[in-house]
């Protein structure tokens, strides 16, 4: 390992291999490309060095962080004959960097590296005693709650990450106060929300574009949540151009972040419903009863809630919480004030979960952090379920995976794409599993093919379910984005002539192509 250069760096392919392998994967499963040398930078000068050598040398970068990502968005891409092809790893800038306190009793902010894991994040606001205790009594929190709590904030914030508790607290976006920035040309850069913003579709920032200009497309917008290419309007904040670009215009290296109050308490309920309960519809009659503020709601159908029947018994657990006869589920957060609502609402759910068949008798409730925890374990365990059972088909057939969708809809189309979900899937002759954030009508439909055949049926599925969703109004991926492994989303979200757009913007900022080369785009030969 050479010290000469301005960081930690692994020279040579072979070298790169042997020292670095874990680096060159992430949760995606896809397989990394050829890398000439890996850089660990511990500051935004050395990030900001290391790009500028890519420059320099005509080198390309990915850029990784916790690799948690399942759209291959950190994996190096196919080696491209005589291009250098190098790797940024963030991991190593994980410092929380200080508090900034609001001079007119506001909200804190707090400043962290972007390889800060967002476990150590949310663990180091909660203890922070220096900062003055909210008007509400209870704790500060940063809200964003993606699944993967091993997730760095720079990862978060280059996907738009979102979660189960985004319907009331929305996505990373709007916590997002100020970045420090990298430029593909090495330019170290900070910019505060509200200091560059779009007026009239033309966006300039004479530090860094000096007298260009950019000029916003005019796409059409999804009416819910997306993070396929970037976030454009003509009015468009710049720290929202690049939060959720999946670090294909800059390299996010610091972020100040916006913290709230986190509830005084949290009743949690896991509630079952038979045969003939439909928890979608449950869904909808809980956000509109004016008694319940959820924070969250989770659902889970009847092939996710089976899958989870064979894990328990495959891993002789005699203690698992679903009923053999449960049909669909929910998982439900409701906040309080004072103990003495905690009965109203369970009150109001009973008179609901009754709507469907249900009742709190088959619930599992809990108004503490340990059971919550074990909650949300068991809504995390069906993904962890659906790769167990493709990991099982893969070794009769290498090169299986699953086929997981990603798509939200307008709540006046979610009836629509509910039942088209349970024809379709159901149609497939597939085993599945359909669960995910209902109270933003946002389901990932994960396939599950055991033959080459069926993988093939299980992509074109997944291309006319988005085709779908966007008919309807809704996005190709609310959460997840599109890596390398997602390309064919984009058109379908945008048409052709969007894609060209969208390249356009990319062009502006990276004229050679050098940041993240194939992650929303294949590269053009």
């Amino acid at each position: 390992m050479s010290q000469s250069s301005p960081c930690p760096v692994v020279v040579g392919r072979r070298s790169v291999l042997k020292e670095c392998g874990d680096l060159l994967r992430d949760e995606s499963s896809l397989i990394g490309g050829a890398v000439d040398r890996v850089y660990r930078p511990g500051s935004s000068e050395e990030v900001a060095a290391v790009v500028a050598m890519a420059a320099k040398e005509g080198a390309q970068l990915t850029v990784s962080g916790a690799r948690t990502g399942i759209a291959g968005g950190a994996v190096p891409g196919a080696d491209e004959p005589g291009r250098l092809h190098w790797l940024l790893s963030l991991e190593r800038m994980d410092r929380i960097l200080g508090w900034k306190l609001d001079a007119d009793g506001g909200a804190p902010g707090v400043r962290v590296q972007a390889g800060v894991p967002l476990s150590t994040l949310t663990q180091t606001v909660r203890e922070e005693a220096g900062i003055e205790t909210p008007p509400t009594g209870s704790r500060w929190m940063y809200p964003v709650d993606p699944t993967e709590w091993t997730a760095s904030v720079g990862g978060t914030i280059a996907t738009n990450a979102s979660g189960a508790r985004s319907y009331r607290y929305g996505p990373t976006a709007p916590w997002v106060r100020a970045l420090t920035v990298v430029l593909a040309d090495g330019t170290l850069l900070e910019v505060g929300r509200g200091e560059v913003q779009a007026r009239d579709g033309r966006l300039l920032w004479p530090g860094a574009f000096g007298d260009r200009v950019l000029t916003v497309p005019n796409l059409p917008t999804p009416r819910v949540r997306c993070v396929a290419g970037y976030a454009l309007s003509p009015e468009v904040d710049l720290i929202d151009l690049i939060v959720g670009s999946e670090g294909t215009l800059a390299v996010v290296v610091e972020a100040e972040l916006a913290l709230t109050s986190e509830p005084p308490g949290v009743l949690s309920l896991f509630s079952f419903l038979p045969p003939g309960g439909d928890g979608l519809a449950l869904t909808a009659r809980i956000r509109s009863d004016p008694r319940l503020a959820p924070l969250a709601i989770e659902y889970l159908d009847g092939s996710a809630l089976e899958l989870l029947r064979r894990r328990e018994l495959r891993l002789g657990s005699s203690h698992t919480p679903v009923p053999p006869d449960a049909d669909s589920a929910l998982f439900v957060e409701l906040p309080w004030n004072h103990e003495a609502e905690v009965f109203h609402l369970a009150e109001a759910m009973e008179a609901q979960l009754r709507s469907e068949g249900g009742s709190l008798e088959f619930t599992w409730a809990g108004e503490d952090e340990m059971q919550a925890r074990k909650m949300k374990a068991l809504r995390h365990a069906v993904p962890e379920a659906v790769n167990e059972r493709i990991s099982m088909h893969a070794r009769t057939v290498p090169g299986l995976h699953k086929v997981g969708t990603d798509l939200a809809v307008p709540d006046e189309g979610a009836a629509e794409m509910n039942a088209i979900y349970r024809d379709r899937l159901r149609g497939s002759g597939m085993e599945y599993a359909l669960f995910g954030h209902a109270a933003e009508n946002h389901l990932h439909a994960n396939l599950i093919p055991s033959s080459a055949e069926e993988l093939d049926r299980a992509r074109a599925l997944h291309l006319e379910l988005a085709r779908e969703a966007v008919r309807l109004g809704g996005s190709v991926t609310a959460e997840h984005g599109i890596g390398r492994l997602k390309h064919d989303l984009v058109p379908i979200q945008y048409g052709e002539a969007g894609v060209a757009a969208l390249r356009e913007v990319k062009r502006f900022f990276d004229p050679e192509g050098r940041l993240n080369p194939g992650v929303l785009f294949p590269v053009l030969s």
